[in-house]
């Protein structure tokens, strides 16, 4: 999250931990990750005048690291201020 929190400067962030709902998943087999899947939902002015794509892969970017070290699975709602506010 500091990564996030560092590079976004987020109006809001909740990240959940849903690993626990894909214990024996397929694409888990082999992997020792405990924490594997989470939820994330970002509000931030940097993703103003970017599209969906572009916004979820400028977050793919910044945990590079994070899946890297097993992180299998991110569900990401990112919106802008104005998004987040209707």
């Amino acid at each position: 999250v500091s990564t996030l929190t560092t590079e976004l400067q987020p109006t809001e962030i909740e990240l959940i931990d849903d690993s626990a709902s894909h214990r024996g998943h397929a694409g888990m087999k082999g992997s020792d990750a405990v924490e594997s899947h989470f939820k994330l939902r970002v509000v931030s002015e940097k993703f103003e005048g970017l599209p969906l794509v572009k916004r979820h892969q400028l977050v793919y970017g910044l945990l590079s690291e994070q899946f890297a070290a097993g992180l299998h699975a991110l569900n990401i709602k990112a919106k802008t201020p104005s998004e987040a506010s209707k």
